[in-house]
């Protein structure tokens, strides 16, 4: 057990992947598509060479580390990623935290320290999971070295012409990302990623926070025109 953690342990050490082809990532060599015009990624440059590792279809991995899978094999695990539509992750945090802040700063200071704190508190929260929605891995499904091969069990599965694989049930082609994830939901281009079921968790956190910052905001701006009323209204020299 203790050869087995000392394994795992360096197995866990950062990848280093410098010019190797992206279809060389052992699980991840999706066939590269030509995105077509109608998809939303379709005019999404990349970002910088040097600030990704490897690409998997259009999405673009920033942090992985081999791994020690449970059939004992290394594997790559990805920890960090962008979308293909990923400037779109950094314009909606941008967008909600300059409106929030801008309506919430009229009011805020004529309230009270709780006040701030719960702000602070909701609006981080909402800003954290929407960064988490738009860098987890969605559930990308991890290609073999061909689902033809070694006598493949391929009965319920249907093939995939954009894939070139065959999916499993739940398993979905995502056009936009032209990768195949588990239990696909949708593209969204508010966080410039699919949503699926790597990322499910954090994208519903982020559509709830985002609805109770919503009421957040409505409910400061109306208790803080309140307090300026009363103060308005009270007289300058009292008897």
């Amino acid at each position: 057990q203790r050869s087995l953690k000392m394994a795992e342990d360096r197995e866990m050490a950062e990848l280093h992947i410098s010019d190797e082809k992206e279809t060389q990532i052992p699980g991840y060599n999706y066939p590269e598509l030509e995105s077509r015009p109608h998809t939303l990624s379709y005019m999404v440059p990349a970002p910088p060479r040097c600030c990704y590792k490897f690409k998997v279809g259009r999405m673009y991995v920033l942090r992985a580390a081999k791994v020690i899978s449970e059939t004992g094999e290394t594997e790559v695990k990805i920890y960090c990623m962008l979308g293909a539509c990923w400037p779109m992750t950094f314009a909606t945090m941008a967008l909600i935290a300059i409106v929030s802040i801008a309506a919430m700063s009229s009011f805020l200071p004529k309230l009270g320290f709780l006040w701030w704190l719960a702000a602070a508190v909701i609006l981080g929260v909402n800003l954290g999971s929407l960064a988490l929605t738009g860098t987890a891995d969605p559930g990308i499904v991890r290609r073999g070295r061909s689902d033809l091969e070694a006598n493949q069990d391929i009965k319920g599965r249907r093939w995939s012409s954009q894939a070139n694989a065959f999916l499993k049930r739940g398993d979905a082609f995502c056009e936009e990302s032209q990768v195949v994830v588990r239990e696909m939901d949708h593209f969204c281009p508010w966080t410039g990623t699919v949503i699926a079921e790597g990322n499910m968790m954090y994208f519903q956190l982020f559509l709830g926070s985002l609805c109770m910052l919503l009421g957040f905001v409505a409910l400061v701006c109306f208790t803080g025109v309140s307090v300026a009323n009363q103060k308005a209204l009270r007289p300058l020299n009292p008897l």
